[in-house]
């Protein structure tokens, strides 16, 4: 945790990927507790006692605080204070302007299973938390401000809510925003930075960002810290997001992810691998994105060739390294947003008998992967199965004669499901 000028802020990152259905390993979250100990500060109750009124299971309630709580698909329930059905949600509406400031720990009473806690820095665009463990704390949610509380499938009663909060913040995007100076780690000889509180983000209310200058020739990297250690498998479904100010996009941006000054996983470049998500927002303002699977693989393996997911899992991650060049960094945060599916291989071609690995990014649990072929004679997936597959991995293409062969993969991914495709054209020799 970070406080600098009355502003709180905890770069909230949680998924771990565990052994389970679907590939032989479904990846699923486990708790990551962010702060060690129950957060102080008033509470906010959802019970029986302040229950929505629902139409065709459509609703909003607007409490005693102002905040403003919608309910989609949901059923009454006589024992608490919702049902949840199949694609059902309810949460703090983006009505409500601020949200809730500085929230700390929530727990939810409830029956039944896979109760997903989602967070959000609009009430929009919703960013995929955890499964929620009836009666235990989640701290997943720490200063985010807006939350929801959804389940893709079965049913699922609340009995209660418990949301802690601290009133403590600054905005919605700036409580989860890690660019200010303070958490600069270094930077190459040729840039100076300082503290920016004019020209921020289009997508910034207040706050700050951190503004570089290129001074002299040579490496313009700066090392960014999260304010905080995680282990790969705590962050390895989630992205690296940031808003960049630049006239310069187009020339090759790079982005890794470090502990202290030492590298950790791939180096992803712009001009390379289209993982580097570029967004312009207006004018020479960029949002980037990068997949944490597109730096680091937990499940990758054929034969011998790559290291075990055990040796990942627990590696150390504590900051990110960025050549930005004459810039402006805004908006830096580590979150589960959807995103577009990524493609990071530095190669099209194998040897025919030979096995590739199709090097995919996403975002969000990852429920399956199937590819399909142009040409079935061409190439085939290697199915999960297979002696020579580690780590039940689905992202392994086999050469069955030679020729140029399109790949379509397609992806099941995310607390709701959701289904994203990409396609590579590969030549096998």
């Amino acid at each position: 945790m970070i406080i600098e000028k009355g502003k709180t802020f905890v770069l909230m990152i949680g998924a771990v990927l565990l052994p389970g259905m679907a590939l032989g390993a479904i990846f699923a979250p486990s708790k990551v507790v962010l702060i060690p100990s129950k957060a102080d500060g008033p509470t906010i109750t959802l019970n029986s006692s302040n229950q929505p009124i629902l139409s065709n299971g459509e609703g909003t309630r607007t409490d005693e605080k102002g905040i403003t709580w919608e309910y989609h698909n949901a059923s009454d329930y006589a024992g608490g204070h919702v049902q949840l059905n199949s694609d059902s949600y309810f949460g703090i509406s983006s009505a409500t302007n601020w949200g809730i400031t500085g929230i700390g720990g929530v727990t939810a009473n409830f029956s039944g299973s896979e109760l997903w806690l989602l967070m959000s820095v609009d009430g929009v665009t919703w960013s995929e938390g955890e499964v929620l463990t009836s009666g235990t704390e989640s701290f997943i949610a720490n200063n985010w401000r807006y939350i929801r509380f959804y389940n893709y499938s079965s049913t699922v009663t609340i009995s209660s809510v418990n949301i802690s909060y601290s009133c403590v913040g600054q905005s919605a995007p700036e409580d989860v925003d890690g660019a200010n100076i303070d958490n600069i780690v270094s930077t190459a000889s040729a840039l100076t930075y300082d503290r920016e509180t004019v020209e921020l983000s289009p997508y910034s209310v207040g706050g700050e960002a951190i503004s570089f200058t290129k001074t002299g020739t040579g490496s313009t990297n700066a090392v960014i810290s999260f304010g905080k250690t995680y282990t790969v498998g705590e962050i390895y479904n989630r992205k690296i997001e940031f808003d960049m100010k630049t006239s310069n996009i187009n020339y090759g941006k790079t982005i890794q992810m470090m502990k202290n000054t030492s590298s950790v996983g791939s180096s992803i470049d712009s001009s390379k691998h289209s993982s580097y998500k570029v967004t312009n927002i207006v004018d020479d303002w960029y949002h980037i994105e990068v997949p944490v699977t597109a730096f680091v693989s937990l499940i990758s393996g054929y034969d011998t060739t790559d290291l075990p997911a055990k040796n990942l899992i627990t590696k150390e991650v504590n900051a990110i390294k960025i050549n930005c060049g004459t810039c402006i960094i805004d908006n830096l945060r580590i979150s589960c947003s959807p995103c577009q599916l990524g493609l990071y291989n530095n190669g099209t071609s194998f040897s025919n008998g030979g096995a590739y690995w199709f090097k995919i990014s996403w975002v969000g649990i990852l429920h399956s992967c199937t590819m399909t072929f142009s040409d079935d004679t061409i190439a085939e997936q290697v199915p999960t199965d297979d002696p020579h597959i580690k780590n039940g991995s689905p992202f392994y293409i086999r050469g069955l004669s030679a020729g140029t062969v399109t790949v379509t993969a397609t992806l099941v991914v995310g607390y709701n499901h959701r289904t994203q495709t990409i396609s590579n054209t590969l030549t096998v020799n």
